[in-house]
Parts: structure tokens; sequence; C-alpha cells
């Protein structure tokens, strides 16, 4: 009995020994007295059984080394559920969004605000600079219009902005300071920010010049550059198996075949197996809709789970108004079913509901 609760707590990202950031199971009195008696602050995350953004830190973020050696270092952690023992002070620090992480002096004056969920170091990053003095955004104002350009101001400065529905002036800054380096400076780790944090599609000038250079990067952050690259290609190669290319009338061999070669010419696919997905692209050229779901259901099994529940959810798009393709793919969703994850199963929810009420 006592495996199998082990089992279904490591299963559900809860299982205690993950747990490198010590949150102590304390009051939030005992917190403040304890944060005074080691001169630390307090940090608090309100969170609640139904967040999946709250699960997903405490699975992914929490448990890593180097966030637990900063937050032990630094802070008195508690974990509050803001609907259960939690409620009165959720209400009290007008908490309403989660997960919401507070940082609180030792006064109970809340020093950080900081809503929902991100990576392990983009985390530690918003709550150190969060807490600098010479981060504070009417400083980081001050600095870029002072002409300060330092990679550490300029990724801080527009993540704030961007974080603050003033995407226009954070897009601007990016792409003022990206215009102004060399190819050298373009290269370097310091900036390698560019690329991780704002290429987000392959349109982008950044991403334009990451495919272009990858091999060029810094020992340091050149394999990032390379599985950078593998998901901006695939992101491209998404519009095919998604079946928008097709549908919007912009499907191209040419053009297909030319980013089919620049894929594979892609230095290792550690992270794709892309033949399967040129397969189907393929196939579905033909025009044989029954010929495309034999190959896919027989190819499944060497694809990533995300290639294939993306076509999966696609499937309307892909075949619509084929009754029979319909019935094949509802019959193999449903078998899927127990294997997805929840977030997926909602969604194969919803199409499920459209495909199988046309049958």
């Amino acid at each position: 009995m006592k495996k199998m609760i082990a089992t279904l707590l490591l299963a559900m990202g809860l299982m205690p020994a993950w747990a490198q950031t010590d949150f102590r199971h304390i009051t939030f009195d005992e917190a403040l007295t304890q944060a005074k008696q080691e001169n630390k602050k307090v940090f608090i995350d309100f969170y609640t059984d139904w967040c999946g953004p709250c699960k997903k830190m405490v699975r992914e973020v929490f448990p890593q080394k180097h966030v637990g050696d900063y937050f032990n270092a630094n802070f008195v952690c508690i974990k509050l559920d803001a609907e259960k023992e939690g409620k009165d002070l959720a209400k009290t620090y007008n908490v309403r969004a989660y997960p919401t992480f507070l940082v609180l002096d030792t006064d109970k004056k809340v020093l950080l605000d900081i809503k929902g969920s991100s990576g392990a170091d983009e985390f530690i990053d918003r709550v150190r600079n969060g807490l600098n003095p010479e981060m504070a955004p009417e400083r980081l104002k001050a600095r870029y219009d002072a002409g300060e350009r330092t990679p550490e101001l300029i990724n801080s400065y527009a993540y704030y902005l961007l974080s603050n529905d003033k995407g226009a002036e954070g897009k601007a800054v990016i792409k003022d300071y990206f215009d102004s380096l060399t190819d050298a400076q373009k290269l370097a780790a310091d900036n390698y920010f560019l690329y991780e944090r704002y290429t987000i599609s392959p349109e982008d000038p950044t991403a334009q010049y990451l495919m272009a250079h990858y091999r060029e990067f810094e020992a340091p952050v050149k394999d990032k550059a390379l599985e950078r690259c593998h998901l901006l290609y695939n992101s491209l190669l998404t519009t095919y198996l998604s079946g928008s290319k097709f549908k919007d009338g912009k499907y191209d061999a040419a053009a297909y075949a030319t980013l089919k070669k620049e894929i594979q010419s892609l230095e290792g696919t550690k992270t794709r197996n892309y033949e399967p997905l040129f397969a189907l692209v393929e196939c579905y050229a033909q025009g044989d809709a029954n010929a495309y779901m034999d190959l896919f259901e027989s190819s499944m099994d060497r694809m990533d789970v995300n290639d294939r529940d993306l076509i999966l959810m696609n499937m309307s798009r892909l075949f619509a108004g084929q009754k029979d393709i319909y019935a094949r793919a509802s019959k193999l969703i449903r078998g899927l079913l127990p294997t997805m994850q929840p977030t997926t199963i909602m969604m194969m929810g919803s199409l499920l509901s459209n495909i199988e009420g046309e049958r």
C-alpha cells in the first residue's frame, strides 16, 4: 500500500522527496518569526488544487537543486492553498490568480508580487530582479533612456514591457538592440537570451539569423541553438501537418521540398523523428484519406507524442465532412485517451464531440 501511494505521488508530481525547495509546514505567523530569526524574507506560494500551472511549478521548478539553493538561502518558504487554509490571507493580499507568489518582509509588507508559472531560471530571475532596486520598472526605463545597452538590462526591460501589455514597446527594444549588434555579438553566449526568450516565430529576424548561423554560436550555447532550430523548423512543418497549408490553398510542393531538405540538413535529430512526419505530409498531398489513416496508425509509435496529438486534434480540418475517416479517428482517439495528459484529454473531448456529432 505504501509503495502504491508513493507511486501515485510521483505520478502527480507531489512526492515530498523531490522538494529541493524547502516549503516549511508552518503557519504564516510562524514563518514571520523564523524569518526574523534567520534574517530572511518570507516567500509564499498561493495555489489551488485545480490549478495546472501550480502543479507544473511543483513538478518542474521547485524540485530543481539550484532553485532550492536560491530560495532556501534567502527565504522562509511556505505553501498555502488559497481556497482552504490560506483563504483569509489570500483575501488580505488580494490574491485572485494562481499561482501567485508573494515575497514579504517581516513587517508583512509585500516586496514582490509574481503571478503565473515560468521555467526555473526565468523564475529565479523574476524574483531576484524584482527585489533589486536597480531592476525596478522605473529604474529599468531610466537606465535604458540614458543609453545603457547591456544584455542584462535589455533582457529585463523587454521582459517587463512584454509582461505588462506593452508588447510593441518590448518588441522595439529587442529589435533595436539586435540590429545594433555585430555578427560576433549576435553569436555571443550573453546575447543568447534574444533567441531563447524572444524568438517565437520562424519569421522573426532573430529566428532567421539563428537558423542560418546555429553552427557558429559559442560553445556554451551551441547545443541550445541547435535545439531551438529544431523547434522553429518543427513549427514550420506543423503548418503542413495540421492541414492549414492545404486548407488555405498555400501548399507548394517546391517550398515543401526546400523545407524538408533544410530540416534534413540540421545536425542531429535527437528531439524529433521527422521521417514519419514527412511521409504523412506527402501522403496527404496525394489525396487518399484512408491511405493517410493507415500510415498514421502504423507510424504513431515512431512519432513525438505532441506531433501525434497535433494531427489528431486537426482531424476535422484535415478531413472535413468525411464521416468514414471521422469514425476511424474517433475509435483511435478513444483508445488513446487513457495515455493522454488531462489538458489534452479536454481538447480531445471537444474534438470528439464535433466529429461524432457529424457521423
